[in-house]
């Protein structure tokens, strides 16, 4: 069994390949993890490639199988995993691809939820795939709200051809994605769909209030249960004197 210094040695693996990169002016994102009670260590990861041109992001959000200390390890390898493969397989299969190296785990519980964002940064489209994961959020600027997406689909590593959710749009100036885990959402006195009105009215006065530190400031209400849990927020920045 890994002592406390192998468990942290692992866990600054899994943070050191979710760094993001430096986005392009007119972009930012931000991100916040926290793991089960009374842990250090989770199993909710971000994998991120910024084409050579910094013009295309793709960013993976993913939760594995377990929580805390547990799912630290399968994290990590399903991390370096998708590292690999996100730089090397068209987008519109990744998540295909991650469900086969799931597959071929010698592990029955294998599984884990991922969603999936592609975002042109230079006009602003993107598309998301999910793969039962929760349901982004897209800050409508006009409205000052957060609407929710439909793309959803199921876990990768259950079946041989998991269903994968899909949508599209544009962000505009001032708009913005927010994704997070189901530990984000979830709890055993509330459905998801509690946790999701929830998020949405603690993002809006979080966003409202500043979006420097807004993932911070959301994940911070959360209460701190029995699962991990993951904010990851992307916005295009509003054009200055508009």
């Amino acid at each position: 069994m890994q002592d406390h210094a192998e468990w942290a040695r692992l866990r600054d693996r899994l943070l050191a390949r979710g760094r993001m990169p430096a986005l392009p002016d007119g972009w930012s994102h931000e991100s916040a993890m926290l793991a089960a009670s009374g842990l250090e260590y989770g199993g909710d990861f971000i994998v991120s490639d910024l084409s050579a041109d910094g013009r295309r992001l793709q960013m993976v959000l993913v939760d594995v199988c377990g929580s805390g200390a547990s799912a630290v390890p399968a994290a990590v390898q399903f991390a370096g995993a998708l590292e690999s493969l996100i730089v090397v397989v068209p987008d519109e299969v990744l998540l295909g691809a991650a469900n086969t190296y799931l597959q071929r785990q010698p592990s029955d519980e294998s599984m884990a939820t991922a969603v999936q964002v592609v975002l042109d940064l230079a006009t602003g489209e993107y598309r998301i795939r999910s793969a039962g994961h929760p349901p982004a959020l897209r800050w409508s600027a006009g409205d000052s709200a957060w609407e929710v997406d439909n793309a959803r689909g199921t876990a990768l590593g259950a079946t041989d051809h998991p269903e994968v959710g899909e949508s599209a749009g544009v962000l505009a100036p001032g708009e913005a994605l927010m994704f997070y885990t189901d530990g984000v959402v979830e709890s055993r006195s509330a459905d998801i769909d509690e946790g999701i009105a929830w998020l949405q009215e603690v993002a809006r006065e979080a966003a409202l209030a500043s979006w420097d530190g807004v993932a911070d400031r959301v994940i911070a209400q959360v209460d701190r249960g029995d699962d991990d849990r993951a904010v990851l927020v992307v916005r295009r920045e509003p054009v200055a004197g508009i």
